[in-house]
């Protein structure tokens, strides 16, 4: 069992290298496939207590090594003012991956369910309800910016 910041390092080495050799061997569908690769091994492989992170992160990691695989084909393919190609190449590769992310992103989610993602989901509300604190709300009314005690920089 790996610990949930080594997979999310993980997913994007192989969200990157992914999305690089499908560039270079020109095959589309080699991104979308590393993506729901990655999404599930890391979730299969991850420790219970990380799960809540590995199913929620993909995306955005996804879009991350994506934007980097984009700038280091233009880089090696010597194209100057390539802003716009680049933008074009990560909106051309999101069309195309769209199934595989999906299906992925749904496959990672059944895997981190039978794995205990429910149990993780349970033990965040009980954490936030003992610290005064329902979940999607600010600060317990009649308690903002008052310490605890003289003194300390725990603030409510």
């Amino acid at each position: 069992m790996i610990g949930g910041r080594a997979a999310v390092a993980v997913m994007f080495a192989v969200f990157l290298l992914s999305d690089l050799v499908a560039g270079s061997l020109r095959v589309a569908g080699l991104t979308g496939f590393g993506f729901a690769a990655g999404s599930a091994a890391a979730a299969g492989c991850v420790r219970r207590r990380d799960l809540l992170i590995v199913v929620t992160t993909p995306p955005i990691l996804f879009l991350a090594a994506m934007t980097c695989a984009e700038l280091i084909s233009a880089h090696l393919n010597h194209v100057a003012g390539s802003a716009g190609l680049v933008i074009a190449g990560v909106f051309l590769t999101l069309t195309g991956s769209t199934p595989w992310l999906f299906g992925g992103l749904a496959g990672a989610f059944v895997i981190a369910t039978v794995r205990g993602l429910p149990r993780c989901l349970r033990d965040l509300r009980a954490e936030l309800a003992a610290t005064g604190r329902a979940p999607g709300s600010g600060d317990a009314p009649g308690r903002r910016g008052v310490p605890r005690r003289p003194g300390s920089n725990d603030w409510r």
